[in-house]
C-alpha cells in the first residue's frame, strides 16, 4: 500500500484493486481508524476510493479553515459538540429547523461518513483547534455486522502535517487513477 505520512502520528495508505476499488487506510497515533472485524475476521477498509477522495477535496478547506463550532454550544471535543447540539428544542418550527440545518451542514463537512456510498467507512469527524486538527471517532456501535479494531478515538495533529498528508494522497490517487 501507498503510504502518505508516519502511521505512528498520522498517515493515509491505499492500493488500487482494480479501476474504481480499493484498500484505504488512516492510521493515528499507530492505530488504523478504518480496520473492522467481521465474522471472526479482520478486514481492510475496501470500497470505490473516489467517495473519500472527492469528499477530502471538497471539504479540506473547511477543515483547516472553520474554527467555531456554527451553533451556541459548550463542548471539548467534536462528537461533544454534535451530541450537546442533538438536545436542542424549539416550539418555532423554523428556529429548530436552522439550528439542525447548521448542524448537519457543519457535520457533513467535517466527517466523510456522509460520503461512504453504503460502505463500512469509520466515521470520523476532523475539526480545526487552534494549531492542530482534531481527529475523532466513535464507532462503538456504528453497524451490527462488524467492530471497528479501534473503535474510539480523539487525537490532535498538526494542521500543516495534516494537510500535507492529505494533500498527498488526493494528488497521487488523482494523478494514478483518474483519466483525464
Amino acid at each position: 500500500m501507498k503510504c502518505f505520512g508516519i502511521r505512528k502520528v498520522f498517515a493515509v495508505e491505499y492500493e488500487m484493486i482494480d479501476a474504481i476499488s480499493g484498500y484505504f487506510e488512516m492510521w493515528v497515533d499507530n492505530k488504523a481508524v478504518c480496520q473492522y472485524e467481521k465474522n471472526s475476521t479482520e478486514w481492510k477498509y475496501e470500497w470505490n476510493l473516489l467517495y473519500i477522495v472527492e469528499w477530502l477535496s471538497k471539504n479540506l478547506t473547511s477543515i483547516l479553515c472553520e474554527v467555531e463550532f456554527p451553533l451556541p454550544v459548550s463542548a471539548n471535543s467534536s462528537i461533544d459538540f454534535l451530541n450537546k447540539s442533538n438536545e436542542f428544542d424549539s416550539d418555532d418550527i423554523d428556529e429548530f429547523e436552522r439550528w439542525f440545518e447548521k448542524r448537519q451542514d457543519w457535520y457533513f463537512r467535517h466527517s466523510w461518513y456522509s460520503s461512504r456510498g453504503g460502505s463500512y467507512l469509520a466515521d470520523v469527524i476532523f475539526r480545526r483547534v487552534a494549531d492542530t486538527i482534531e481527529i475523532e471517532w466513535d464507532n462503538l456501535d456504528l453497524y451490527k455486522e462488524i467492530t471497528f479494531i479501534n473503535p474510539k478515538g480523539l487525537y490532535y495533529i498538526n494542521s500543516n502535517l495534516f494537510e500535507q498528508v492529505i494533500h498527498d494522497f488526493i494528488e497521487d490517487f488523482m494523478a494514478e487513477n483518474i483519466n483525464e
